[in-house]
């Protein structure tokens, strides 16, 4: 669309013409004006304004001049009263954008999540739902579940004990370090998910790991050690009958195993609701025995955060240690259910139902179950494969840029974010057109804080982000739920909090949330102010995709797509009122 404004400014008066230069000067003052505007705004850029010429009829038709009137004052107020009514008409148009996007922004923030209209009463029901679950796989008295938790350190340690050796004898020769560097990848993989997970989270920093880390972890996003084909075949027979086989065929040889399950390909031999009979498959098969170490793993964690907390020389309570295992803990315990994942599928796939760009693998509700998950098989290459130089330059960039706007959509809009997004999670497919799409696979874990901790997330982040300290380190305080802070203590945090945003003035909060995070920590510490968990699991889930992003588009300015995300969720959480046009 392009914007036309009609001047004047063709015909003679009294032999002299208007300049044709300012034509062409002030169309782009204006449009450079309008820019700065809406980028004040963080809205989209406006459309191009185009200043045309008039024929000389139409000016001669308008304006009479007097034959005994000397030209020059004529000229003059011609000049000054045309600049008024091209003011007025190019701040008309600036209006209408303004009003256009206004309104645009107001329809999209108005799409809040319809999982915030449940009732207390059923968010308590799944949180006792959960905790119950949890205690119930622990054991019945603290005899049993200490025995359980000490049985669990012991094994830790005899993985952990060959470590004290290799690691001293690798600087000796290649061969060693080689050795080393494989079993601690074995022993990782063998400890479990908890530990699989923070090292497939680990290999993807790589400005806070060492490069041969980050190199030797690696390959635990995308490929993990899998399970026997008895184990499966006893899985299917008991999820889907004996005669599981007449359902759907299996190819014995698995594509690819997580921390949580194995992946096999297979095809539907029977139509079901939504797909036809033939369709190709992706069939999730629970590890053996992982539910026993991931319940007895955060009992560790929440005994070990809560004496760690209670270090008085430490301060760490107020990074609330504890908080944050019990939330990671809720949104972990649910992956052990593959039939919670289907049910993430489908709301991903309803959150980004308008998005052509990213995509989620679509369930199969009647044929999954706690152990085993079906859903349609996703064609596509590993995001990883475009790190190489024969992808070209065009297409990272693309990548980089859909991939951090789906979490950022994910974290301000749709309070619903994939806690998972390292590189072996995410395939590109390219379209007949040559543009990119992302499919986003394994989304058993899930973040969701609900309203009231969303709220106060866009608050904080939001500021953040704009570069208000003041403000953001004052919501941190103001929303913590246990503050043993002074007033001075306070002062001096938000202080410290607009430090950080002064000194980093290029940088924005999302595009170094890593170096971020850990000086907010330290003067958490420091100044006695308890972090919500929720902030904290937010920035990390925005550093995990910052880590993919980064390794693409090392370039990329965060906030130009974060800017937009932030204005829509001030305006569903009413943190920003616009005027009504």
């Amino acid at each position: 669309m392009l914007g036309r404004v009609v001047l004047f400014a063709s015909a003679p008066i009294g032999g002299a013409a208007v300049p044709t230069t300012f034509v062409a000067s002030s169309s782009a003052t204006i449009t450079n004006a309008a820019v700065h505007m809406l980028h004040k705004l963080s809205l989209a850029r406006p459309h191009p304004i185009l200043l045309t010429v008039a024929p000389k009829k139409s000016f001669s038709a308008l304006v009479v001049v007097q034959k005994n009137v000397s030209s020059a004052p004529l000229l003059e107020r011609y000049r000054i009263n045309g600049s008024k009514l091209y003011s007025r008409y190019i701040l008309g148009l600036l209006a209408l954008q303004l009003a256009t996007e206004e309104s645009i922004a107001r329809l999209e923030a108005r799409q809040r999540p319809v999982e915030w209209d449940r009732g207390a009463d059923i968010l308590q029901e799944l949180e006792d739902q959960e905790l119950a679950t949890y205690k119930a796989g622990l054991g019945k008295t603290a005899v049993v579940r200490v025995f359980n938790a000490g049985c669990r350190i012991g094994s830790l340690l005899l993985l952990a004990a060959p470590l004290a050796i290799l690691a001293p004898l690798s600087y000796l020769s290649p061969k060693l370090e080689d050795m080393a560097w494989s079993y601690a990848t074995w022993s990782v993989e063998t400890a479990g998910p908890t530990f699989t997970k923070l090292a497939q989270w680990a290999s993807t920093r790589a400005d806070l790991f060492p490069a041969e880390f980050v190199g030797r972890f690696a390959k635990l996003q995308d490929a993990t050690e899998g399970h026997s084909w008895a184990h499966t075949e006893r899985i299917l027979c008991q999820s889907l009958g004996d005669d599981y086989a007449d359902l759907i065929h299996l190819d014995p040889k698995p594509i690819g195993s997580g921390c949580i399950a194995q992946v096999y390909k297979g095809i539907l031999q029977q139509p079901t609701a939504l797909f036809p009979q033939g369709t190709e498959l992706a069939i999730k098969v629970q590890h053996p025995n992982i539910r026993a170490k991931v319940l007895v793993d955060f009992y560790i964690l929440h005994k070990m955060a809560s004496f760690l907390e209670r270090l008085p020389w430490l301060n760490l309570g107020y990074l609330s240690l504890q908080d944050s295992v019990g939330q990671f803990r809720s949104i972990m315990i649910p992956q052990l259910d593959m039939t919670c994942e289907a049910r993430n599928l489908t709301r991903f796939l309803r959150d980004f139902s308008n998005d052509d760009s990213i995509t989620f693998p679509q369930p199969i509700h009647e044929l999954t179950s706690e152990q085993v998950l079906v859903e349609k098989f996703m064609h596509g290459e590993p995001i990883l494969n475009y790190l190489r130089p024969d992808h070209s330059t065009e297409d990272r960039h693309a990548i980089a840029e859909k991939g951090l706007e789906m979490a950022m959509k994910m974290i301000f809009l749709n309070d619903f974010v994939h806690g998972d997004l390292h590189p072996g999670n995410i395939l590109v497919q390219k379209n007949k057109t040559n543009n990119v799409r992302l499919v986003v696979l394994d989304c058993g874990l899930v973040v969701e804080m609900g309203q009231r901790e969303h709220k106060n997330l866009v608050a904080i982040l939001g500021a953040m982000v704009k570069k208000d300290g003041l403000l953001a380190g004052q919501l941190m305080v103001d929303t913590a739920k246990r503050c043993q802070a002074s007033d001075e203590d306070v002062r001096l945090f938000c202080e410290g909090i607009q430090r950080i945003c002064i000194d980093d003035e290029v940088s924005n909060f999302l595009e170094n949330v890593g170096d971020y995070l850990a000086d907010i920590c330290y003067l958490a510490c420091k100044h006695k102010v308890k972090l919500e968990a929720s902030f904290i699991n937010a920035a990390l889930a925005c550093e995990i995709m910052e880590g993919i992003a980064v390794s693409l588009y090392p370039d990329m300015k965060v906030q130009g797509i974060a800017l937009p995300m932030v204005f829509k969720a001030e305006l569903m959480h009413g943190l920003k009122q616009l005027k009504r046009p």
